[in-house]
């Protein structure tokens, strides 16, 4: 710690700021439970967005340096982390699992392996400091070791494993082989579910759906048997003779989620993944008529994230990002914001 610098710029939430806000701040040093990581790679989600545009309900009221996504090494370790965790130890190459859930044998839903539903979380980069920065402190119960090289797994693709490729995965746990399968909305996220549902669930036709012509030509490049736009779904799904078995919503606006309703077979399954409203009018004839099952997917588990990092390192899905120095991050935030982005950007310090 003593040839590590005192300050470092960090990118930061303040309550009232209308996006993210460049500061100096101190560099932290890891409570006895805690490790310091020096960050390798940091992933922009767009779930940041929520907290400037009023369509993610929260109760932050201090800064905090935002990022979720975060890939490093660890550099120094709390007293208590020897014998606690005795698999960490420094210059480990790790990802951080920002859901940051308890983990206890005593909470309900830890204690069986559905940790990303923890009620007791505290998310790094949501709510306590996060990976935009060159160095930040993570609680090591919330630390995975990334078990491959950094030239089987680039920091920038750990880095997005941990939400971007993770959250996408636990989506699509429970989907069978040969379904048809629609993923509304290919960005960040839906461009991994592309290749999941195509190359580890074995569906038979995946059908992409998007706005940008950009992001359906990637879909067809990483696997989808068809990409359209939502206006052109009824057209394909007639002239294919397709039936849509499953449709995971990746945008989770009014709009994508009445394009899913409107096309998925009777007694289909819709899964709701993006947080793009606050609500989602829910019109009961059409449901009922066809008894559709409708589920929503949160993040994801610490276990299948060690998972996710076993797929990546097959090279089974491969994220399709883009990276940018850290000092890039305000720029990098408003291209997120203006839906400029191809995939995801990942920055790096």
């Amino acid at each position: 710690m003593s040839n590590l610098r005192e300050e470092m710029t960090a990118y930061r939430w303040f309550p009232g700021a209308q996006t993210l806000t460049k500061a100096e701040v101190s560099v932290p040093e890891p409570a006895a439970d805690e490790v310091l990581v020096k960050i390798l790679a940091a992933g922009m989600c767009h779930s940041d967005m929520l907290y400037y545009d009023n369509s993610f309900e929260h109760t932050k009221t201090k800064p905090f340096t935002m990022g979720h996504e975060g890939a490093g090494e660890i550099i120094a370790l709390g007293e208590s982390v020897p014998s606690t965790y005795p698999d960490l130890h420094l210059n480990q190459y790790v990802v951080i699992h920002a859901r940051n859930p308890c983990l206890l044998s005593s909470c309900p839903v830890c204690s069986i392996d559905a940790d990303n539903l923890c009620a007791r979380y505290f998310p790094c980069g949501l709510g306590i400091d996060g990976s935009y920065a060159p160095y930040m402190v993570v609680r090591a119960r919330a630390i995975v070791p990334v078990n491959a090289t950094k030239d089987e797994i680039p920091p920038p693709l750990a880095a997005v494993s941990t939400d971007a490729v993770l959250t996408s995965y636990h989506a699509m746990k429970d989907l069978r082989a040969g379904e048809t399968v629609l993923v509304m909305g290919v960005g960040g996220l839906g461009i991994n579910a592309v290749q999941i549902a195509k190359n580890l669930k074995r569906a038979q036709t995946v059908i992409a759906a998007d706005l940008r012509d950009e992001m359906l030509q990637e879909a067809l490049e990483v696997g989808a048997d068809y990409a359209v736009k939502p206006e052109d779904l009824g057209p394909l799904l007639y002239s294919h003779n397709l039936n849509i078995d499953t449709a995971y919503d990746f945008v989770g606006i009014g709009p994508t989620f009445k394009s899913v309703l409107e096309h998925i077979r009777p007694r289909g399954t819709i899964i709701i993944v993006g947080l793009g409203a606050t609500c989602l009018e829910l019109p009961l004839a059409p449901v009922t008529r066809k008894e559709v099952t409708i589920k929503t997917s949160m993040w994801g588990t610490k276990k299948e994230l060690e998972e996710v990092l076993a797929i990546l390192k097959d090279k089974k899905v491969r994220p399709v990002i883009e990276t940018r120095p850290l000092i890039q991050a305000l720029e990098a935030f408003e291209d997120l914001r203006n839906s400029k982005l191809k995939g995801r950007v990942v920055l790096v310090p």
